[in-house]
């Protein structure tokens, strides 16, 4: 729990942090008037063409190699060669970028470190004093930056500063331009990486914040699988540290489908319920409101068998079970998640996988015998045995383990309609001993529970 709350510390400090830079930045830029400047250089004179989009470029793709940006330039507007050339012909395109105060670094790369905050500043001029093509403007990016396009491996940066103009721009072009990089169905790992940490970014800021949980709601319900997968991964970091029930609810969207972005979306819930006491508490309490307000949705039964496995590295199983012992409530919550699961079509094969994890974690004694074993017979008990149980109970031609064999044998040989009795074999695996009481009854005369 400490060293969730430390997390959380270090979280809010580097946001106040960046904060203070922020500002400070913006002070700076008031201070040293670079829209006057960027007035004198390019609207008194009447210059639209190669000079502003030279800029612009630069502005955009600041550090990077000039022939960079002189190519991206020329995606700008019409893709001809005609329209290409043009930004090569009459003054050098170095000579263009020094007279509109771009430095050109001994390693021939665009940079203003002889003005600094002229490159966002001319970003949002730009946008402001040409409105007639913002959306030439915004297409153009959408191009150099689309995979494959000659500035894809800046995306970041120019997602950033889109970020920063969209923070009091009209027409903001930062939730359209990330629309356009998620548009299609592919596993791009870092440009979902990349979208999820200006996702986070956004959410940090007061001015995009409201858009920012709507845009990640909108694409955890309706958004493709690329999308799905950035949502899963905001929620997994900062963003599901700082709003938790906020993230919650979209992982439960997530957990719909069962794919990579469900994967994710079952790991940060791992994640957060091992954080600490309030963590785990939360997520329990969640994930039992999944599963009783949304009986037919099988994102209650994804969480729980999250929660419920015992093979996972990250388990909590260890965790909840300790509470349970402890608390009638959350033996319920056990037994009332498993009858729930097994209910579910869509979780049937990895139900039966995690209830061959449980049998291998008590063969191992990972798991303390009695307690699982009495979980798992009032699971039976309550259940019509026509699926993952009833495949996990009487046999399976792919699993002969001796783990599962040993809990087959535990299982079967508790009747169904006395538990009260004690098996009669000489080597039952589930005996009345002193240890916890798994049906919440009152401890016998000795002071010890009786396990029933």
């Amino acid at each position: 729990m400490a060293e969730a709350v430390s997390l959380r510390q270090d979280d809010r400090s580097s946001e106040s942090r960046e904060r203070g830079i922020e500002e400070l930045a913006r002070i700076r830029d008031e201070v040293l008037l670079w829209t006057d400047f960027l007035e004198r250089k390019l609207t008194e004179g009447g210059t639209r063409g190669q000079d502003r989009v030279m800029l612009l470029a630069a502005a955009y793709l600041e550090k990077a190699p000039l022939e960079l940006c002189i190519k991206a330039a020329g995606e700008f507007g019409p893709r001809d060669e005609v329209s290409k050339r043009r930004f090569r012909e009459g003054r050098s395109p170095r000579r263009r970028m020094r007279d509109v105060g771009v430095d050109v670094t001994a390693d021939d790369r665009a940079a203003f470190d002889s003005r600094p905050g002229l490159a966002m500043s001319a970003i949002q001029m730009d946008w402001h004093h040409w409105a007639d093509e913002r959306v030439e403007t915004r297409k153009w990016i959408e191009r150099i930056t689309s995979p494959g396009g000659v500035a894809a491996p800046w995306a970041k940066q120019i997602g950033e500063r889109l970020l920063e103009l969209s923070r009091k721009a009209v027409d903001a072009p930062f939730f359209p331009v990330l629309d356009a990089w998620t548009a299609g169905a592919s596993d791009d790992a870092k440009r979902i990486s990349i979208v999820a940490h200006l996702f986070t970014r956004a959410a940090l800021r007061d001015e995009l914040a409201r858009e920012t949980h709507k845009k990640l709601l909108e694409w955890a319900k309706r958004g493709n699988t690329m999308q799905r997968h950035v949502v899963a991964e905001v929620c997994s970091g900062l963003y599901g540290r700082r709003w938790p029930s906020t993230a919650l609810v979209r992982l439960r969207h997530i957990l719909a489908n069962d794919d990579a972005a469900s994967e994710v979306a079952a790991d940060a819930l791992l994640a957060y319920a091992a954080s600490g006491s309030v963590g785990l508490a939360r997520v329990v309490d969640t994930v039992e409101t999944w599963m009783d307000r949304y009986p037919n949705h099988p994102a209650g039964p994804r969480a729980f068998l999250a929660l419920a496995d015992a093979g996972n590295p990250a388990s909590v199983l260890g965790k909840i079970i300790q509470l349970a012992q402890e608390s009638p409530a959350v033996r319920d919550f056990l037994v009332c998640g498993w009858s729930a699961t097994l209910e579910q079509q869509d979780v049937r094969d990895r139900a039966y996988q995690s209830l061959v994890s449980w049998s291998k974690a008590v063969h191992a004694e990972d798991l303390e015998r009695e307690f699982a074993f009495g979980v798992l017979i009032d699971v039976r008990n309550s259940h019509e045995p026509v699926d993952a149980m009833s495949r996990f109970l009487y046999g399976s031609p792919d699993q002969e383990d001796p783990a599962v064999v040993s809990a087959r044998f535990a299982l079967a040989n508790l009747r169904k309609s006395d538990r009260d009795s004690q098996c009669s074999e000489s080597n039952c695996l589930v005996r009345r001993t002193g240890g916890v009481n798994l049906s919440g009854s009152a401890a016998d005369s000795n002071g010890k529970e009786k396990l029933s």
